[in-house]
C-alpha cells in the first residue's frame, strides 16, 4: 500500500494568486443558558452580563508582571474582569490584580471597558447611554490602530447596527439583506487577496491539509475521482490533493478528475477559478474537469444539478458554509439529502468552533467577543499592523459577520456558529456516521501548524474523532469527517 502523503515538491505554486500550500426556535435548542436574566426592561436585567463574564480566567500568558507577551485576549478578559468588579463588587482574581500593564496595554483595557458598558446599555435598552459610550469608542478606536482598537472599532459598527434596528431607524429584512449579500460576497468569491490571506493564517492551512488527508486516504485507489465542493473560494485545497494524486505510483495513476463547485453567485470568478485549477492539474499530469453549478439557494441544489458518472468514486468538502443553512431548518436538510443521494465515500466539514448562536444577546456578544480577541491576536502576529491583507481580513471576517451576529435576530441572523458537538447532533439526526481522522490526519495538520515561527501558538487536538484548531488555547476550528448510513 502506498504512503499517503499529501506535502508537495517544494516551490509549487498555483497561478498568480500565490496560493500553493506553504512548505493551508434554532437548527438544535440551544442549551439553556446559565446566565441570570430578569425582564428585559428593568433595571435589575445589567445582572446578565455578569453572569456571562463570570468565568473569565486563567489568562493565557504566563507572566503577571509587566508582560508585553499578554494576548489580546487576556487584555479583553482583564477588561472584563474590572468590569464586573466595578459594577458588582467581585474580587478580581489575584492573577489579575497583579499584572502591570503597559500604558498602551492600560489603555486597551480601558476601551474594551467601554465597549462592554455600550453593550450593556444596548442589552437593557437604554440607546442615548448606549450612543454616548460607542460616541467615545469610535474617537478612541481606529481600523488601522493596535488590535483592540481594530476589536473594538468593529464591535462599536455592530452595536450601532443593532440600536438603529431596536429603535426602527433602519428596516431589519432590508439590512439583513444587504448584510448577507456583502458577507457572501466578501468571504465566498475568489480572489487574490482573499487567497492570500488564507495563505498567512494557520486555521486556514492547517484545516485544508487536514481536510485533504481525509479525502486522499478515502478515495485510496479509485482511478476516477470526484470531488464535490460547497464552498469553493480560491480552490487552493485541490491543489493539495492534486499533488497527492500525482504522486502515485505510475499504475496506480488517476484517470480522470472532476471538481464540481456549487455557488450561489460570482460564477465568472469561479470559472476563472477553475481554468487555474484545470491548467494547475495538467502540470501534474492529472487529467482535470471542471463544473460549476450557480443555484440562487444552496437549499434549492437539487441531485439533477450534479453529474455523477458511473464508476466515479465521490468525496464532498463543506468549509465554512454549513453556518449559513440553519434557518430556517429545512434548508440544511434538504441539502445533506442532496449530498446522501451522491453516495459519497466521506464528506469533509470544516466550521467556526465558536458557541455563537445563543438566542441571548449578551452572551452572543461575549462569546463573539472573545473569539475574535484571539483570532486578532493571530492576525497580529502572522501579519502585523499595516499589512492590507489584514485590513482585509478583519473587515471581511469581522465588518460584516460580526453586524450580522449581534444585530440580527431570527431568521435574519443567516450566521450560527456552533460548537462541534452540536453539529455531530444534528448530522446524526440526518442518518450521518463520523468517521474517525486517522493519525495521518493529525500528524499532516501539526506538521503543518509548525510550519512558520508566528504560528507556533496554533493547537491541533483531537476532539473525539474529529479535530479542534486552536490559538493559544482559544478554539477557532474544527474539521470531522462523515459517511452515510
Amino acid at each position: 500500500m502506498e504512503k499517503h502523503d499529501i506535502f508537495p515538491p517544494r516551490g509549487s505554486d498555483f497561478g498568480s494568486g500565490g496560493v500553493a500550500p506553504i512548505t493551508d426556535q434554532e437548527l438544535i435548542p440551544f442549551p439553556p443558558s446559565n446566565t441570570f436574566h430578569h425582564d428585559p426592561h428593568t433595571e435589575e436585567d445589567s445582572l446578565c452580563i455578569q453572569g456571562t463574564l463570570g468565568d473569565l480566567f486563567p489568562v493565557t500568558s504566563s507572566s503577571s508582571s509587566l508582560d508585553a507577551s499578554l494576548s489580546v485576549e487576556d487584555l479583553v478578559r482583564i477588561a472584563a474582569s474590572k468590569f464586573v468588579g466595578s459594577h458588582w463588587n467581585y474580587a478580581m482574581p489575584s492573577i489579575v490584580a497583579d499584572i502591570t500593564l503597559s500604558d498602551e496595554q492600560s489603555e486597551s483595557v480601558e476601551l474594551t471597558g467601554l465597549l462592554l458598558e455600550a453593550c450593556q446599555s444596548v442589552d437593557i435598552r437604554r440607546f442615548d447611554a448606549a450612543r454616548t459610550l460607542l460616541e467615545q469608542c469610535h474617537w478612541r478606536s481606529s481600523p488601522v490602530g493596535n488590535p483592540i482598537q481594530r476589536l473594538v472599532f468593529y464591535y462599536s459598527q455592530a452595536l450601532r447596527t443593532r440600536i438603529e434596528r431596536e429603535t426602527g431607524r433602519i428596516v431589519a429584512g432590508e439590512v439583513a439583506k444587504e448584510q448577507s449579500f456583502e458577507f457572501y460576497k466578501a468571504v465566498m468569491n475568489p480572489s487574490v487577496q482573499s487567497a492570500e490571506f488564507h495563505r498567512r493564517m494557520p486555521f486556514s492551512q492547517v484545516a485544508q491539509f487536514a481536510g485533504m488527508q481525509v479525502i486522499v486516504e478515502h478515495v485510496e485507489g479509485a482511478r476516477r475521482i470526484h470531488v464535490v465542493d460547497l464552498a469553493l473560494r480560491n480552490g487552493q485545497q485541490w491543489t493539495i490533493l492534486m499533488q497527492a494524486l500525482a504522486a502515485r505510483s505510475k499504475r496506480r495513476r488517476v484517470r480522470f478528475f472532476k471538481i464540481t463547485a456549487v455557488a450561489t453567485l460570482g460564477k465568472h470568478a469561479i470559472e476563472q477559478t477553475g481554468e487555474r485549477l484545470v491548467s494547475f492539474a495538467e502540470s501534474l499530469g492529472v487529467p482535470c474537469n471542471f463544473e460549476v453549478v450557480v443555484v440562487p439557494d444552496l437549499a434549492q441544489l437539487s441531485r439533477d444539478h450534479i453529474r455523477v458518472e458511473a464508476g466515479y468514486v465521490v468525496a464532498v468538502y463543506a468549509d465554512y458554509m454549513v453556518n449559513t443553512l440553519t434557518k430556517p431548518p429545512d434548508r440544511l436538510d434538504s441539502l445533506i439529502r442532496v449530498v446522501q443521494s451522491l453516495n459519497p465515500r466521506v464528506m469533509v466539514v470544516g466550521e467556526v468552533e465558536g458557541n455563537m448562536n445563543s438566542p441571548v444577546f449578551v452572551d452572543r456578544f461575549v462569546e463573539s467577543l472573545f473569539y475574535a480577541s484571539a483570532f486578532f491576536d493571530c492576525m497580529e502576529e502572522c501579519m502585523g499592523r499595516d499589512e492590507s491583507m489584514r485590513k482585509y481580513g478583519e473587515a471581511m471576517l469581522f465588518g460584516e459577520s460580526s453586524k450580522i451576529i449581534l444585530a440580527n435576530e431570527g431568521r435574519e441572523r443567516i450566521v450560527r456558529n456552533m460548537k462541534v458537538d452540536v453539529w455531530r447532533t444534528y448530522f446524526r439526526r440526518m442518518g450521518m456516521v463520523e468517521k474517525e481522522m486517522s493519525r495521518s490526519s493529525v500528524y499532516h495538520a501539526d506538521l503543518v501548524a509548525k510550519k512558520l515561527p508566528c504560528w507556533a501558538p496554533c493547537t491541533v487536538k483531537k476532539d473525539g474523532k474529529g479535530l479542534v484548531i486552536g490559538w493559544k488555547g482559544t478554539q477557532i476550528n474544527s474539521v470531522t469527517a462523515w459517511g452515510f448510513k
